[in-house]
């Protein structure tokens, strides 16, 4: 009868530890997009200032934001929101490619289509409470 309490005992930590791992690994959604944010404001000012290894470094950053955006909404099962998340990975993914490739011109380029992904996606899933934004899944 003890080994099946001590057993039960460690099978229920276990569970309880990773859930407590999982929860601890994603960050809270309004923060990433203030990452995203400032992140994406750093990747303009690189790009416009030559700085081609600097802007390779933003767009992998935002490429891996975008990814626990993606994270953010599968629960969520919000398929326009999903593909945004994914098109962004993709797109920041070109930026970086051509800042890499020190096509700085290129990278400009891909950098403008951006702006529209996001743009899409908070028209579709963010509300102006007056004193903040509220996401709708």
């Amino acid at each position: 009868m003890n080994r099946q309490v001590a057993l039960i005992t460690i099978v229920i930590s276990a569970l309880l530890s990773g859930a407590t791992t999982f929860a601890q690994q994603r960050r809270p959604y309004n923060q990433v997009m203030k990452d995203i944010g400032a992140t994406f404001a750093s990747l303009k000012k690189n790009l416009d200032g030559n700085s081609a290894a600097a802007a390779a470094e933003d767009a992998a950053k935002l490429e891996a934001f975008f990814k626990e955006t993606e994270a953010y909404w599968a629960p969520f099962k919000t398929k326009d929101a999903i593909d945004h998340a994914k098109h962004a990975q993709e797109a920041f993914a070109d930026v970086g490619a051509k800042a890499k490739g020190n096509d700085i011109k290129a990278a400009l380029t891909a950098y403008g289509t951006i702006g529209s992904i996001c743009g899409d996606c908070h028209f579709s899933h963010r509300e102006d409470t007056g004193k903040g934004f509220i996401i709708k899944p």
